[in-house]
């Protein structure tokens, strides 16, 4: 990669990075669902998003039983 792909690809990424941290979920599907309606590809933004809902319900069920454990827990008990 020249150094000037390198650079525009660096500022993208702090744009990026800024921007995530101003938006939500929502915001990116909204993006996601207006730039499809335009036509573009968002595959990538669709797994994204797919991936960061993972991550996002993954941390509210932090310390929630898992429900094998529960049944376990009442066989031993």
């Amino acid at each position: 990669m020249r150094r000037g792909n390198a650079a525009q690809a660096a500022v993208r990424n702090v744009q990026a990075i800024d921007w995530v941290r101003t938006h939500t979920l929502r915001d990116l599907e909204d993006l996601a669902n207006e730039m499809s309606g335009l036509g573009q590809d968002v595959n990538d933004i669709v797994e994204l998003l797919d991936n960061l809902k993972e991550i996002d319900q993954s941390l509210h069920n932090v310390g929630e039983p898992v429900p094998e454990m529960c049944e376990y827990a009442e066989i031993a008990g």
